[in-house]
């Protein structure tokens, strides 16, 4: 159990305001993976005010956990909410914008946190006769990597989680409307990038080097229709997000290329079949031209599964809390890390409408709706009686 003895210094100054909820505090405090020291510092003091069992810090690199304990035995359920923020300047001007320049709160972190601080605040004065709640607030979500640092780190390893929930705001749903989905929820993704390298040469001598530029025009092409090229199971897609050929010097037959793609499927096992084939691909042209390749593959997302008990609870709890419920049809398209989780622990993430007129996610003007706090905490309040008996 780490110590609790202001593990950075902390400049709240400038972020606290007497009449300021939680969530605004936290939006100000933006930082980006793995770097939230302050975001994970200020949560700790928090919780610690609501008396758990047992506050752990620096889980999976600056992860809290906090644990409330029964007196008698019984299953453990965790809910989760993410610590990081984006390298997005803010345009919005509020009075609770972003204190670090160049990143903020745009994908609703900042809720998600402040929502299971409403459930620490309930946890104080309710606390479990049976089992064990736990609030994980997890490091490096946006970049694919928190989850399984969460997961390999030995302390999270002991908790024996039994089940786990959490959510993600929905911009353009209906405020407090609940969406839900059995099975995949959202994509598995990865990022790949391949690098191609041969020979450089004087651009008024082509012939003395070995320049990629065919392999890299043909690489590419490849790489933007992998998805109708490449046999799947389900729903796959690839999108080519950046291709370089050398440098602005025209004196200069160029040696290096570099193309960078993202793929996105329904399945692990899609995903895998498009990396391999993407893989054979690069080889291939590399040894028909000549050419040294690399690949490297980043922000790796498996899709996030929900189990059909997970999601049943959770419609059964927003029905008895008045809230309107659907299913939606096809998994989101976006990828969230949570589904590392889901690999392991039986749960299910949701949505909660964030309102109609709400800026997207990731956009500059993206804000949190605080009148969803209340909504996202009552929800996994009312999970507690399903699991914990």
């Amino acid at each position: 159990m780490s110590s609790l003895s202001n593990p950075c210094a902390i400049n709240l100054a400038r972020a606290k305001q007497a009449d300021m909820t939680f969530r605004q505090t936290l939006h100000q405090l933006a930082e980006l993976s793995n770097q939230e020291h302050q975001t994970a510092a200020f949560v700790a003091q928090k919780l610690k005010l609501c008396n758990p069992t047992a506050l752990l810090t620096a889980i999976g690199g600056t992860g809290i956990v906090a644990i409330w304990k029964g007196e008698k035995a019984g299953k453990s359920i965790c809910f989760r909410a993410e610590l990081d923020a984006l390298p997005i300047e803010e345009a919005n001007d509020f009075a609770h914008q972003s204190l670090t320049k160049g990143v903020s709160h745009k994908c609703g972190h900042d809720g998600h946190m402040a929502i299971l601080l409403e459930v620490a605040a309930y946890l104080k004065e309710n606390r479990p006769t049976a089992g064990n709640v736990i609030l994980l607030f997890q490091p490096a979500e946006e970049i694919g990597a928190g989850a399984l640092q969460v997961l390999e780190d030995e302390r999270f390893k002991a908790l024996s989680i039994d089940y786990i929930f959490a959510l993600h705001n929905l911009p353009h749903y209906p405020l407090h409307q609940v969406v839900v989905r059995k099975g995949i929820f959202a994509t598995a993704s990865v990022g790949i990038c391949i690098t191609l390298e041969g020979k450089t040469a004087h651009a008024g001598e082509p012939e003395n080097g070995i320049n990629p530029v065919l392999a890299l025009s043909e690489l590419a092409t490849f790489l933007y229709t992998i998805h109708k090229t490449t046999p799947h199971q389900d729903f796959v897609l690839s999108t080519v997000v950046h291709a370089r050929l050398g440098e602005k010097s025209f004196g200069v037959s160029p040696a290096k290329a570099e193309v960078c793609a993202t793929f996105r499927s329904y399945s692990n096992e899609d995903l895998a079949q498009l990396c391999l084939h993407a893989e054979e691909k690069a080889k291939a042209l590399a040894l028909q031209h000549h050419l040294l390749y690399k690949i490297s593959y980043i922000e790796k997302f498996s899709a996030t599964q929900n189990s059909d008990m997970g999601t049943k609870a959770i419609q059964e709890v927003a029905t008895k809390l008045g809230l309107e419920s659907v299913e939606k049809k096809e998994p989101f398209r976006w990828s969230e890390d949570f589904g590392q989780f889901t690999q392991r622990y039986q749960g299910a993430m949701f949505g909660l409408g964030a309102g109609l007129h709400s800026a997207e996610l990731h956009q500059a003007d993206y804000d949190f709706p605080d009148a969803l706090i209340k909504t996202g905490s009552d929800i996994f309040i009312g999970l507690l009686p399903h699991f914990l008996g």
